[in-house]
């Protein structure tokens, strides 16, 4: 891993004239000195994170001291000026919104300039800004922080739960991300897992998870659908089961669907119906953190009853006057409102159905994971689609950390399991010259590992660089796709244009993270790799549409079936995946831009 390619975070940062903030972490990540005896399964997720453990040969979900099974994934800063995390953090929401992390996986390892981070950041209650590397930290008081450091907060009190609870240390850890991440996401979660003292065995997708959880000690040999609905991402991900062995076949998702989506849709029917009996609504953030409290409330119990009362006093003031809202939401009108995102999460499996020539007949079983699957409606549209009830062999809130603590104790064991993960995403290179047409390199859904190479040639006299612009998606132009970053070839040998050959390899190992090599095919020796971020993304897709002084190039990339097992070099770090930026929820975001001024 090279130092250049991946610099060590961003240190938290406090106002000037502030007093000193304790948070906790190093500035970087401190390897452990002696690895643990125990390894453990952690699930980190949007809204809550889990832990688990193999014990005696069976996984356990490991409890906080309170008895509670998982931990919110919310980091604070209170009145003390004191970073809290979990339950204390969660405790503050209602009356301090604005110094409340919550929500972090949906920004981990995403730039802040993206149209996806910026389409977003009117929905969240705390300020989002830019790192000096371009990514998303938080601003809390005079307090800044990466969300890596945010993260990192919640992996460290993940981690004193589970050591508490075993009575010994703990520093080896097996970590779940949803199976639609970008490379850059899994590698923030990595290093945010090594700032909270955490050796990082493994990264895992979240539905091969769940698939090992579901498959534990039954010698399954079945086609499974994992629908993986939890509370800000949404995956969907097709396996092969046989025996030990666990084939993920094609996969999709949508990194911005979850949970707290149908709870925004809820909070803009809420505001439009205190508008309707009151007038225009002039709440502040904590009145809009409480609609956001009331909302989540209702959805949970409208999946066990059919009408759920609201009742919000001094809610905001009408005329002067502090006006309460009252009114009773009914299941029928709770579906209505989320019909669109469940149907977005039918879609999203068809298509990754679809992808393998497959259809909803070819499932032996689905899977649900997720808090938000337990909603009737979505069970409703999964048996009416698939033709068949889902399973119920699963715990939906546990079941992927009890498979990421299986991998974990797999990895000690001489009789592990076999893991076959494909790529999520595209993965391919602008052409300058040719309107803006990007070449795929490795295609979505190639098992892993995936090793593919291009051959270039120089088209200047002496050329001493060459710049590879890196984009990802399933589109044919740059502007279908999302710029992920630059790969630079320096230190090229002198020569006649199109004298110098040089051959980039694109390789993705197993955690689906990204490495580029280069040689210099006469030679025979490395060519120097940097891979930068820098710039906008627009910026450099005018540039890959206009500059033709390598359009002539001969880029010559091998026959498929091109796969090998990566080896060590530069490690490239690109930027989120391609998205189409999040709808708004009804009102939703004018009233909370209304709220923030943002």
């Amino acid at each position: 891993m090279a130092d250049d390619a991946h610099p060590p975070p961003t240190p938290p940062r406090v106002e000037p004239g502030a007093p000193a903030i304790e948070i906790g972490l190093p500035d970087r990540p401190v390897p452990p000195s002696r690895r643990s005896r125990i390894s453990i399964g952690i699930d980190l997720g949007t809204s809550n994170s889990c832990a688990a453990v193999v014990q005696n040969g069976r996984p356990r979900v490991i409890p906080s001291r309170d008895g509670y099974n998982t931990i919110p994934s919310m980091v604070a800063l209170n009145q003390r000026q004191r970073v809290v995390v979990g339950r204390n953090a969660k405790g503050q929401l209602l009356f301090s919104p604005a110094r409340t992390v919550h929500g972090a996986k949906r920004l981990v390892g995403r730039a802040f300039d993206s149209a996806v981070v910026q389409s977003m950041l009117s929905h969240f209650p705390y300020e989002v800004v830019s790192t000096e590397d371009g990514f998303c930290a938080v601003r809390l008081g005079p307090l800044t922080l990466s969300m890596e450091q945010v993260q990192a907060l919640v992996l460290q009190e993940v981690k004193g739960v589970a050591e508490n609870f075993l009575g010994e240390e703990v520093n080896r850890a097996v970590i779940t991300v949803p199976a639609y991440y970008s490379e850059r996401q899994r590698e923030a979660v990595r290093r945010a897992g090594a700032l909270a003292g955490l050796h990082v065995e493994r990264i895992l997708n979240e539905p091969t998870a769940a698939a090992l959880a579901y498959a534990w000690g039954r010698n399954v040999r079945e086609r499974v659908l994992v629908y993986d609905l939890g509370g800000g991402t949404f995956d969907a991900s097709v396996l092969e089961l046989a025996d030990r062995v666990y084939q993920v076949v094609s996969t999709g998702g949508d990194t911005f669907l979850g949970g707290v989506d149908f709870d925004q849709r809820i909070v803009a029917h809420l505001v439009s119906e205190f508008e309707r009996q009151h007038g225009p609504f002039q709440g502040d953030a904590v009145a809009f953190s409480r609609l956001t409290d009331a909302a989540e409330r209702a959805k949970c119990a409208l999946s066990e009853q059919e009408r759920f009362p609201i009742h919000l006093p001094y809610l905001a003031s009408v005329d002067g006057s502090p006006t309460a809202l009252d009114v009773t939401l009914t299941r029928t009108e709770l579906e209505a409102l989320v019909a669109p995102l469940v149907e977005r999460t039918v879609r999203t499996c068809a298509r990754v159905l679809q992808d393998k020539g497959l259809g909803p007949g070819d499932v032996d079983e689905v899977i649900l994971v997720g808090g938000q699957s337990r909603m009737p409606l979505v069970q409703e549209r999964i048996r009416a689609f698939f033709g068949k009830a889902p399973s119920k062999a699963v715990h939906p809130d546990e079941a992927v950390a009890v498979g990421a603590a299986l991998l974990a104790q797999s990895l000690d064991s001489a009789e592990g399991v076999v893991l076959i993960d494909v790529v999520p995403i595209s993965i391919g290179v602008g052409l300058p010259g040719g309107g803006g047409r990007v070449k795929r390199v490795i295609e979505r859904n190639s098992p892993l590992p995936v090793r593919k190479e291009y051959q270039l040639a120089t088209t200047k006299d002496d050329q001493k660089t060459f710049d590879l612009w890196i984009f990802e998606g399933e589109g044919a132009t740059v502007a279908e796709c999302q710029y992920l970053g630059t790969v630079q070839l320096t230190g090229l040998p002198r020569g006649a244009k199109g004298s110098v050959r040089i051959a980039v390899a694109f390789e993705l190992g197993e955690e689906c993270l990204l490495t580029v090599r280069a040689r210099e095919l006469g030679a025979g020796r490395e060519v120097e790799v940097t891979f930068t971020t820098k710039g906008t993304p627009a910026e450099v897709k005018k540039r890959v549409e206009k500059e033709a002084s390598y359009a002539a190039a001969g880029i010559v990339v091998p026959p498929p079936g091109a796969v090998g097992t990566p080896h060590p070099g530069p490690v490239a770090h690109p930027a989120p995946a391609a998205e189409p930026p999040p709808p708004a929820s009804g009102g939703l975001k004018g009233l909370w831009s209304r709220i923030t001024g943002r």
